[in-house]
């Protein structure tokens, strides 16, 4: 048996150590944090898999400059980060062109697309079973979108099997929100599109499962990380040096300088999302999570009340700008006027691990033998978790003994950012 290592106890790093358990591996779950305590704790709850296409896009692009100017939006740079951003700035204006987003939707989709099937396997041994919901979710448009772009949309929906139907405003009051502000456009029903009530004690059940599968959990930090003799991993954790047979680097925004420390300097930014959480309402508001296109942001209605999430904020500082996530209950209120609105309860703020090209980070690091990363899941951490954790326990296993679908994780490399052109392909098979 050898003895893993992995860092970041978030819904990837549980996953991950659920299925290196199972493989037999020692594995030993490392986190300065109680499970799911990071972005796994503030995200929307959804298991997106209409997403098969990258935010770094020639439509996102276009609307930028848009986005920038309009002080409720859903975007913000701050201005005193450009410097430091402009590197992360000219590779995601690179990786939107047309034929890198081409390239690149097709590797995530080859993720997207199966995705359910890992979150099914979960179930299938009753893993967070209770918290897992399949009612499908809606996207609703205020306003007519341009022919071009709807065609292009549906096109890719349709290209890669993503059920969806289409709904006029009324019909969307009449079946799903009968309180929603009649002065929308049109919506989208996707009812492949499953959520779940309580994000973070889905991590919670993803870390028992591991646990009982024989890993084991520290609750501390991880100083340094270096290679040793014999391809082991030396990591200093509290001060305290300790070796890994393995180790598997996924601590999401936190990943980069343990990357750095190795040799791999990535371009990993720190994309900050707020949520707001409202009381449980006293009347029936919502009887599917609803994503509103415009305004970027998401309402789940689950077990302690309503979660609106959303925000992209680059460049942030240390502290967090609360009148972002006061814009969520904001458009909540403009959107659903009929009734009171439901109170405040919390408001949270985390980072979400971007990279330029939108695309997640699966693979072992060029320089560090036995060193894996798996981070840089942006939006789509919680969707992309159960399959990622079998993808990397495969992995790591040299593919002889954790079962996982076969995906191609060429694109998803460490390196594919360098400049080198004799870069390792790695199938999973």
């Amino acid at each position: 048996m050898e003895d893993v290592v992995v860092i970041g106890a978030g819904v990837v790093g549980t996953a991950a150590a659920f299925n290196l358990a199972k493989s037999g591996f020692r594995t030993t779950l490392i986190d300065s944090s109680p499970p799911g305590m990071g972005c796994s704790f503030g995200n929307a709850g959804l298991i997106a898999v209409d997403h098969v296409a990258p935010l770094a896009s020639p439509d996102t692009l276009s609307g930028i400059p848009r986005m920038l100017l309009r002080p409720d939006s859903p975007l913000r740079l701050h201005p005193c980060s450009a410097p430091r951003m402009t590197p992360w700035m000219v590779e995601f204006l690179r990786q939107s062109r047309q034929h890198n987003f081409e390239r690149n939707t097709v590797a995530l989709a080859s993720l997207i697309t199966r995705a359910a099937g890992a979150w099914r396997r979960l179930l299938d041994q009753h893993i967070v079973r209770d918290l897992f919901r399949d009612i499908g979710s809606l996207y609703v448009f205020e306003k007519p979108v341009a022919r071009k772009t709807e065609h292009r949309t549906l096109s890719l929906l349709d290209h890669y099997g993503v059920p969806y139907r289409n709904l006029s405003a009324q019909e969307v009051r009449r079946e799903f929100l009968p309180a929603l502000t009649p002065h929308i456009s049109h919506a989208r029903y996707f009812p492949g599109m499953a959520s779940v009530t309580h994000p973070q004690k889905v991590v919670q059940g993803f870390f028992d499962a591991a646990m009982k599968a024989g890993a084991r959990f520290k609750l501390a930090c991880v100083d340094g990380i270096k290679p040793s003799f014999d391809g082991k991993v030396e990591l200093t954790i509290n001060g305290e040096r300790t070796l890994a047979d393995k180790v598997l680097i996924a601590a999401g925004a936190r990943s980069r300088p343990l990357m750095q420390a190795l040799g791999s300097n990535v371009p990993l930014t720190q994309e900050r999302g707020y949520h707001v959480q409202l009381s449980q309402p006293t009347t029936d508001l919502l009887k599917v999570p609803v994503s509103f296109m415009e305004r970027g942001f998401t309402c789940n209605p689950m077990a302690d009340g309503i979660r609106l999430a959303g925000t992209v904020e680059l460049g942030a500082g240390s502290e967090p700008d609360w009148q972002r996530a006061d814009i969520l209950a904001t458009h909540f209120r403009e959107l659903f006027p009929e009734g009171a609105l439901p109170e405040i309860a919390s408001r949270w703020h985390g980072d979400r691990p971007t990279l330029p090209d939108y695309l997640p980070m699966i693979g072992e690091l060029p320089h560090a033998q036995n060193v894996f990363v798996a981070t840089g899941h942006q939006h789509l951490g919680f969707t992309l978790g159960p399959l990622t954790g079998e993808l990397v326990a495969r992995l790591m296993a040299r593919h002889r003994h954790a079962a996982a679908p076969d995906i191609d994780l060429h694109p998803f490399r460490v390196d594919r950012f360098s400049r080198d052109k004799h870069r390792p392909h790695r199938r999973i098979q």
